[in-house]
Formats: C-alpha cells, sequence, structure tokens
C-alpha cells in the first residue's frame, strides 16, 4: 500500500496527525500520479492547504506540465484570491488540450464577478473549439444569471433535457420555463414547466405552475396544482399563503382562511398570513378576528408599520377615530397611507391643528399626485373655512383627472369671488 492511499486511511479513521505523517512520507516517496490522486481527493474533502502542498511540489517537479492549474485555480478560488485563480488559468496555452476546461472555468470566474460580457466572450470561444453539450448548457446558464433570457431559451433549446439533467440535475424544459415567466409569457412558461415534470417531479416546479396559472386568472387549474402540491412533503415550501390568495381569487373565502390557518400552524410569526387572515376574517364579516390577527402581527417587527396602517384602516372604517389617532406613536417609519388616516381621524374629530399639520406634510410627498389624497385635503380645507388656500391643490387635482366638472366650477368660483 502506498503512503497516499495510508494518507486516505487515516484521515477515513479520524486521524488527523497520521494524516500529516503519512501525508510527509508520501510527498517524499510516492510518484506524481499517486500525488495527483491524493491532491485531488484532499481538494474534494476539504483539506486545501494539504492539496496545495502536493500540487506545489507535483509543479517543482514538472513545471511544464498544464494538468494541475485548473485544481490550482480551484484552490486559488476557494481561498478568495480570484486574481491568483485567473493567473493559473491563462497559463494554459491554447493548443494545451486542458484549454476548453480553463476558458470555462475562465467563464465561471469573470461570472461570479458579474463580469457576464467576458464570461460569455470565453465561453463562445470555447464552443467554437468542443460540440460539447456541457459548454452551450454553460452559456445558456450565463445568458440566465445575466437576465438575458431571449438569448437563455434559445441556448438552452439546442440541448437535450434527458442527457442534461443527467449530467447536471437541472432541468432545461425547467430553465426555459422560468426565462418565459421571467419574460412575461406565462403560457409558454406553464408549458415547459409541465414538460419539466415528466422528467423530474419536484415540488418546487408544480408550485412555480400553480403561481403561474393564478397570474393568468385559471383559479381552477391553480387550485388542483396548489392540491396536487399538498399531497407531496413539502414542508419546507412556504406555498400555503399563496394557495390561500388563490381560493380567495376565487371566491373561495372560508377555504381561504384554512389554508391561512394552516400556514400559521407551520409558523405562527409569519406576519403576511396574519394580514391575510384579517383581510379574509373582515370579508366574512368577522371583525373580531380580523382585529386579533392583526393584534397579534402588532406583537412582531416583521413588517410593523404596515401592521399599524392595516389596523388603522380596520378601526377606521369602523369610525373607531380614537382608536386610529392611538396608533399614532407606533408609527416608526415613514408610512404615507397610515398618516393619511390619521389626518382623517383627526380630521373627522375635528381636531383641526393636528389635521393641517398633517395635510400639509403630506402634500410635500407621493400623495400629491394622489387624485383621492387631494380631493381629502381640498375637503379638509373648505370644512376649515380655509377656502383660498385650495385653489393650487385644486389646479393639482385638475391635471390628474381634467374630467372632473364639479371640481372645475369649484375652482371658477373661487377665481370669480375670492
Amino acid at each position: 500500500m502506498s503512503y497516499s492511499e495510508d494518507t486516505v486511511d487515516f484521515l477515513h479513521q479520524g486521524d488527523l496527525i497520521g494524516m500529516q505523517n503519512s501525508l510527509a512520507k508520501a510527498l517524499k516517496n510516492d510518484n506524481s500520479e499517486m500525488l495527483a490522486d491524493l491532491a485531488e481527493y484532499l481538494q474534494m474533502m476539504g483539506f486545501i492547504d494539504e492539496s496545495q502542498k502536493i500540487y506545489d511540489q507535483i509543479m517543482s517537479e514538472d513545471p511544464e506540465t498544464t494538468d494541475y492549474l485548473i485544481n490550482l485555480a480551484e484552490i486559488a478560488e476557494d481561498n478568495g484570491n480570484l486574481d491568483e485563480a485567473l493567473n493559473y488559468l491563462y497559463q494554459i496555452p491554447v493548443n494545451d488540450e486542458n484549454y476548453i476546461a480553463a476558458l470555462v472555468k475562465i467563464a465561471d470566474l469573470y461570472q461570479f464577478e458579474g463580469d457576464f460580457e467576458t464570461a460569455i466572450s470565453k465561453l463562445e470561444e470555447a464552443r467554437e473549439l468542443s460540440d460539447s453539450p456541457l459548454i452551450t448548457f454553460a452559456l445558456a446558464e450565463s445568458y440566465f444569471e445575466q437576465g438575458d433570457y431571449s438569448a437563455a431559451i434559445t441556448e438552452y433549446a439546442k440541448l437535450s433535457e434527458r442527457k442534461i439533467l443527467h449530467e447536471t440535475k437541472i432541468s432545461i424544459y425547467q430553465r426555459i420555463g422560468d426565462s418565459y415567466a421571467q419574460l412575461g409569457n406565462f403560457e409558454n412558461a406553464i408549458s415547459f414547466l409541465e414538460k419539466s415534470l415528466e422528467f423530474d417531479e419536484k415540488p418546487e416546479t408544480l408550485y412555480k405552475i400553480a403561481l403561474l396559472y393564478g397570474e393568468t386568472h385559471n383559479e381552477t387549474r391553480a387550485i388542483a396544482n396548489f392540491k396536487r402540491l399538498e399531497k407531496m412533503d413539502v414542508e419546507f415550501l412556504n406555498y400555503e399563503l399563496a394557495y390561500a390568495q388563490t381560493l380567495e381569487a376565487n371566491q373561495e373565502f372560508e377555504a381561504a382562511l384554512e389554508m391561512a390557518k394552516k400556514g400559521m400552524k407551520k409558523n405562527p410569526n409569519a406576519v403576511p398570513l396574519l394580514h391575510f387572515a384579517s383581510k379574509i376574517s373582515f370579508k366574512l364579516k368577522d371583525k373580531a378576528a380580523a382585529e386579533r390577527y392583526l393584534m397579534d402581527a402588532l406583537n412582531l417587527p416583521e413588517l410593523h408599520d404596515e401592521t399599524v396602517f392595516l389596523l388603522a384602516n380596520l378601526y377606521f372604517n369602523e369610525e373607531d377615530f380614537e382608536a386610529v389617532i392611538n396608533l399614532e406613536e407606533l408609527l416608526e417609519d415613514e408610512h404615507l397611507l397610515a398618516k393619511w388616516l390619521f389626518a382623517g381621524a383627526h380630521k373627522a374629530l375635528e381636531n383641526d391643528s393636528e389635521a393641517a399639520s398633517l395635510y400639509e406634510e403630506l402634500i410635500q410627498t407621493n400623495l400629491s399626485e394622489n387624485p383621492e389624497f387631494l380631493e381629502d385635503y381640498i375637503d379638509f380645507l373648505k370644512e376649515i373655512g380655509q377656502i383660498s388656500k385650495t385653489e393650487p391643490i385644486i389646479e393639482q387635482y385638475l391635471e390628474l383627472v381634467p374630467d372632473d366638472e364639479n371640481m372645475r366650477n369649484l375652482l371658477t368660483d373661487l377665481k370669480n369671488n375670492y
């Protein structure tokens, strides 16, 4: 038995001291082929320094060889030294048998750095030198990662689903489906994703198909795919909210609420589910439950200000304006719609000073482009007798809603009488 084999045995036994001692003997006694196999194995097992040491010795004994430069580049990459990795790879000449593999690795490194243009040029050069489908696949993946989905589809379409799935565990049909989805072509996306299920039935793919059917307003098929998903082992996949939203779109409110509750059993602190359950409870006229779900969400940090807004909106619709105002101090960041509700609550309670302060603040924000807000502000100014201040607000409103004759008549009256 060689010292290289002894080194592996010590590693399997967990005897790291024995491994190091045997490695030292291997470096002195074993031939380059044995050492190369050992270096590759140690690299695979995560013993990067030991692997580097072996490769350095091999290269010092045979500096002309290029057989291990890609391995050294991978080690440099693992250590975060991308420039060093590229330096190793660029040492491999064009006429070398390792040149194509080096081009693919160079492309991978440039892609990692976000330089897709260089990565793609290297892969195109590699494809000119080789008809390997894996190079075409790498090129398609680079286009996909870059977001050039049309180009990605063109390259993926040249490949065999079965062969690439066997080699890479990645479905070409799924990638094409994902690309079409990104391009907004949901019908083609569904078609290819459904094809991918014939070769590789993944719950994630079923989930995507269900979502896409929802996007095309085909709730019946979306629900059918969600039901199929339910029968699989998908504890890791938080699909319940999307399923519940599809049931809501299909006017199945009770079923939607039950699905939300199922999701909350899995994750009681899922704030989006609590928000959804509150909304559906309100639709089912269970206002106490709607409030309770939001109060539960209020104790959680996620989406805190959105929870404040939703609770304020609930109270506002119930005309409990005092309850709305009591939430004002809970707002942590800028939430314009929540502040608008607070302004409206102060307005309803005739807290004119507080309401005026909020309206004056909000008119300086994006709400100045919201016709409903402008109309509300105009109404408030009229209520407190500051009609002359409404003129510029009315003009803003009419820029957005030029066909509102009532507002145009009001502006005419203002100009004639004030």
